[in-house]
């Protein structure tokens, strides 16, 4: 029996190469944001920047939620939610997803939750937490979660019913009814 070294050290190498592109669910980013580190500005920012979004003219003015509409980027999501807490830092972001297909031949193939698992196992490994849910006498469908003490990322059918579209959660570990801190006067303007 030969031993093949060449072929090991390939193998080797990519397994190497697997375990280095794997991140901790703590360095996602959701459209190319960093949920830990960014505020409502940043995000309403960034997205301007980006292009291709509507907000939601109710949320225009709202403290603690940001709602947009995909109109040329994103063409697979109905909508991207962000949720504040009252200093504007971020308390969960949400992505919705509808059906994928040609509309053009009526070829319809519903997205499923193993397919963006895949995706995300891509960049965080395998879902730690794996799940099977049943609802109304509906076929069962499995629910994936990644969970560290800052983050979790969770992906789930609405109201848990497989008829319903697929979502992508990020709930971080924050408080959301933190009180407001009110930046320090400038004692300067106060000055006669």
């Amino acid at each position: 029996m030969k031993f093949n070294i060449g072929a090991s050290l390939i193998i080797f190498a990519s397994v190497f190469n697997f375990a280095q592109a794997e991140q901790t669910p703590d360095q996602v980013t959701l459209l190319g944001i960093n949920l830990l580190s960014a505020d409502q500005t940043l995000v309403r920012k960034h997205l301007r920047e980006v292009g291709g979004f509507r907000q939601e003219r109710a949320t225009f003015s709202h403290p603690n939620v940001d709602k947009f509409f995909p109109v040329s980027n994103l063409r697979d999501s109905y909508y991207i939610e962000f949720r504040y807490d009252a200093n504007g830092q971020i308390v969960s972001a949400k992505r919705l997803y509808r059906r994928s297909g040609r509309h053009s031949i009526n070829e319809f193939r519903d997205l499923t939750t193993q397919d963006l698992a895949r995706k995300l196992a891509s960049e965080l490994g395998q879902a730690p937490q794996v799940s099977r849910k049943q609802r109304e006498g509906n076929a069962s469908y499995p629910t994936y979660s990644w969970q560290t003490t800052d983050l979790s990322i969770k992906i789930d059918h609405q109201a848990s019913n497989p008829l319903q579209p697929i979502f992508v959660e990020y709930t971080l570990a924050r408080d959301p009814f933190v009180a407001k801190i009110d930046p320090p006067e400038n004692l300067a303007q106060n000055r006669r």
